[in-house]
Formats: C-alpha cells, sequence, structure tokens
C-alpha cells in the first residue's frame, strides 16, 4: 500500500488529501494548527453567523465539486439572493454601482465619455509580451487608465491586499492574460470560455456558501478523514532516506513513500531544507506577505441608510478611504444576523494600510464606525463586533515570482515531494482546492510511474 503524508490541512491540503485517498493511497494529514481549515472558518455568536475569512467561494472545477460532493456537501450548497446583485465602489464618496450592462456602461458615471470610449477599444488593442507586466499596467493598456483606476484596483485590494501596480498580471489574473493571448482580447476570450463550458456541460460560475457558513467546508472534509487527520502536530523536519521521506513531529518520525507540501511559504524552508535541493527552499520565505484585518459589524436595519442591496462595496486607491471595502453578508444570504438586523465584513489593511492590520482593536473598530457612517449611513453604535486578524497571511505575486516559485519545482524534480497551496496556485479558495488536487496527482504519477 502506498503512504503518503500530506502536510497542511487547509484547502489545498484536505483537496489533496481526499484526492489521494480516491487514487488509492493510505493518507496521513498533518496540521499545526488546532483546527483544519486555514483561512476558512466560521464562528456562530447567539444569531450572527460570522466568517472569519473568505465569504463565499467561486463554483469549482468540477473534479473539486465530485470531491466536495462526496465529502456531504452537495445538498449544503446556498446560492446568494437575487436581490443581491449589485456590486458598488466608491466614487467622489458615495457607493455607486459597477455597471454590467452596455446600457449601464453608458451611463454610469465612474467612467467619462473617454473612459467609456477607450473601454469599447479593449478588443482591438495588440496583446501583451511582458511576462513581468503588473495588473495595473495590464488593466490600463486593455482598459484604459480609468477604468483600471476604478475597476481593477480595487478588486485586487479587496481580494489579496495588494498594490496593483507591484503584482504580476499572469499570476494574479491568469485567466485574463489567457484570454488575451488565445483570444487576442479579454472579451472575446470570456465569451468563448462561457460557449466553450455551455457545449461541455459544466455549471456556469456563480459563488456559493453553506447554511452555517464556509467552515462546513473543511469540517466535513475533516470528519471524512477521520483518524487520518492529526492536528496540532506540527511538522519539524523532511528527509530523504533511500526511497522514502522522513516526517519527523515531535518525538517521532515516520517513512512515507511521498509527500505533499501544502504548508504557507515561509514556513518551508523551516522543515524541508533536508530534501534533496532543498536549500533553494529559502527562496519561498522571499515572497512577500501581505496583513489584512476582517472587522465584522452588525447594526439594527434602521441604523443603516443604505439599501445594501448587493454584494458589497469596495473603495479604489484614488478614493482616500481607510478602509479596503466592505460586504454585506446578511445581503447575500439567511441567517447571518438576528431578525431586523444587518451584517457587515470590512477589510482594513493590505499593502495600501499595513499599519492599520495590527493596529488595537479599539482604533481598527473606530475606523471602521467612521468610514461605514460615511459611506453606508450606519449610525450609532454598533450591535455586535468582532475583528479578526490574519497576519502574513496574503502571498504577494511581485516581480520575480516565478523565480521563487520555480525552486519548488526543482525539489519536485528530484524527490517524491510536491508543493500547493496560495503561494503557488493563487488566493482564490478555488485555485487553492484545485492546486491541492494536481498536485496529489502529479506524486500520484510520478509514484505509479
Amino acid at each position: 500500500m502506498t503512504r503518503i503524508a500530506v502536510i497542511g490541512a487547509g484547502a489545498a491540503g484536505l483537496l489533496a488529501a481526499h484526492r489521494l485517498r480516491a487514487l488509492g493511497a493510505t493518507v496521513t494529514v498533518y496540521e499545526a494548527n488546532a483546527r483544519p481549515g486555514g483561512v476558512i472558518a466560521t464562528e456562530r455568536h447567539g444569531d450572527w453567523l460570522v466568517e472569519l475569512g473568505p465569504n463565499t467561494v467561486a463554483e469549482p472545477h468540477p473534479e473539486v465539486r465530485a470531491i466536495l460532493d462526496a465529502a456531504g456537501l452537495k445538498d449544503r450548497v446556498i446560492r446568494p439572493s437575487p436581490a443581491a446583485k449589485r456590486r458598488y465602489v466608491v466614487h467622489e464618496g458615495r457607493p455607486v454601482a459597477v455597471p454590467f450592462s452596455t446600457s449601464e456602461l453608458v451611463s454610469t458615471p465612474l467612467l467619462s465619455v473617454t473612459g467609456r470610449l477607450r473601454m469599447l477599444k479593449e478588443p482591438f488593442v495588440a496583446k501583451g509580451t511582458d511576462p513581468e507586466e503588473t495588473v495595473g499596467a495590464f488593466a490600463r493598456r486593455r482598459f484604459g487608465d480609468e477604468a483600471a483606476a476604478r475597476f481593477i484596483d480595487p478588486i485586487v485590494a479587496g481580494t489579496s491586499g495588494g498594490d496593483p501596480d507591484r503584482l504580476v498580471a499572469r499570476h494574479v489574473f491568469p485567466k485574463l492574460v489567457e484570454f488575451e493571448q488565445r483570444a487576442g482580447s479579454i472579451l472575446k476570450g470570456a465569451m468563448r470560455a462561457r460557449r466553450d463550458a455551455r457545449r461541455a456541460g459544466l455549471a456556469a460560475e456563480g459563488i456559493w456558501s453553506c447554511p452555517e457558513g464556509l467552515g462546513e467546508v473543511p469540517a466535513r472534509l475533516a470528519a471524512a478523514l477521520g483518524d487520518a487527520l492529526r492536528v496540532a502536530t506540527p511538522v519539524r523536519a523532511l528527509r530523504a532516506d533511500g526511497s522514502q521521506v522522513m516526517v519527523a513531529t515531535d518525538g517521532t518520525e515516520s517513512g512515507y513513500d511521498g509527500v505533499v507540501i501544502t504548508a504557507p511559504a515561509p514556513a518551508i524552508p523551516t522543515f524541508a531544507a533536508g530534501l534533496p535541493d532543498g536549500a533553494g527552499l529559502a527562496r519561498l520565505a522571499e515572497i512577500p506577505h501581505a496583513s489584512m484585518a476582517i472587522v465584522v459589524t452588525g447594526y439594527a436595519r434602521e441604523a443603516v441608510a443604505h439599501p445594501l442591496d448587493g454584494f458589497g462595496v469596495l473603495a479604489p486607491s484614488s478614493a482616500g478611504r481607510r478602509i479596503l471595502g466592505t460586504l454585506f453578508p446578511s445581503s447575500l444570504f439567511a441567517g447571518r444576523a438576528p431578525e431586523g438586523h444587518v451584517l457587515l465584513a470590512t477589510f482594513v489593511g493590505g499593502m495600501r494600510a499595513p499599519t492599520l492590520a495590527t493596529a488595537d482593536d479599539a482604533t481598527v473598530v473606530a475606523t471602521v464606525r467612521e468610514e461605514l457612517g460615511d459611506l453606508l449611513g450606519a449610525a450609532g453604535e454598533p450591535a455586535f463586533a468582532r475583528v479578526v486578524r490574519w497576519t502574513d497571511a496574503l502571498p504577494q505575486a511581485v516581480s520575480g515570482h516565478a523565480a521563487r516559485v520555480a525552486v519548488a519545482d526543482a525539489v519536485e524534480a528530484v524527490a517524491p515531494v510536491t508543493f500547493a497551496g496560495s503561494w503557488r496556485d493563487g488566493l482564490a479558495v478555488g485555485d487553492a482546492m484545485l492546486g491541492g488536487v494536481r498536485a496529489a496527482e502529479r506524486l500520484w504519477s510520478r509514484l505509479a510511474g
């Protein structure tokens, strides 16, 4: 029987473990923390249901969906309320709805006439040739300065906490770059992708959660693993011993035919340097990371003037706000707040305001209250408040990222080890899950070969 260890029980590690089991391996999962799930976690405080990390997940790859369904999540998927379709961005001091149709694009105050015409030229813009082109440069080249500043900039800040003029486009938005390179246009590429998906019978992309929050996902996956999952068990060292990899924890060492490593990038050099070519993994610690704080606040419905009829509001850099954005969880899904109340999740920090992510709770909550009062008309003391901090949790794919990640490829080439995680596969939960599946398949293929 092939024995494989998985290091890390976040989204990538849990999916890798389930894929390996399906392939026929005996799997042991080591997780340093007391709970599985990584950044996916949900808390219940009475009638308040609070996401400590992501609030939604995009429709996953069919292979990922099959694993989730097998773990008992098929009947636990819920979709956002149809009434919460709008997305807002801050413009001239107030939330303005993002256009989602040609008629809305023609009339939106977010773009001048010149900005609209420039955006419509996108299908005729030449392909890019610089592999290190930043997100900001890519967006300006394809859509123009206004669209880049008012649409792409806030998306980057709200999803990764990053600076669009430092992040490399092909790592952050690989699908958009692929659309450009294959179809000559993002618009044309997206249309082709939707057409191909329909022909293949694939589900349309959408976002989802679970009735008791996304924390259900790692909980179900972990429960299905049973005793194979060992929490609060950090791996201290890996070393090659003949055809096996020895995994050392506190006081024990076990041999495995292969290992899938899904730990955070900065942690990997501390325990994996003993692998063949493992010294090069020190470069993973060079990947910059952003910190973010999530401030979850609850208000009586009448205390918030804004209708909250959407997904949330994001703040471009040019808006000069002290927050990156705010989601409207209770508008998206039922059961997130008590009757007659609303729940808001506000993101602060990132590369735009790194000191605010580490400020004391009172300072962060006061800042968020002022911003929500100004932008959404939230008045008075919140009925509920919870601050969650994610320190150095968001890897930033800046220039040279490919070279840093390549050290993992070098180790994979000479040892029965594969790597997955947000630093390699992308920050989106679905990307991390698929990365775990692919890492499991790469390892299994090597061992079988």
